[in-house]
């Protein structure tokens, strides 16, 4: 397996320790999320679901791809690609 850089944006560093970078392991969509969650458990539950489904709320791109428009968790994930993780922010 190789390894996939995460970014994150500060809203969500909260639950990684104020970590906006790392790299996890993985080959399919659903590796690299899985290898987040067991990295940052607290991260997680705010990203996926229990299928390791983005929430609603969520966008996850794998380089500029939306995973949505990926097709199926096991779409492949190329060693050394950043997966970016956007939240968005309510608030007025």
């Amino acid at each position: 397996m190789s390894e996939v850089h995460i970014a994150l944006p500060s809203s969500l560093a909260q639950f990684t320790g104020g970590v906006r970078r790392f790299s996890v392991r993985g080959a399919t969509v659903r590796q690299v999320l899985e290898n987040m969650h067991e990295a940052f458990p607290l991260l997680a539950g705010r990203v996926v679901d229990g299928s390791f489904r983005p929430l609603p709320f969520v966008r996850v791109y794998v380089g500029d791809e939306d995973v949505r428009d990926l097709g199926p968790a096991d779409s492949a994930v190329a060693p050394g690609s950043t997966v970016m993780i956007l939240a968005a922010v309510a608030g007025g």
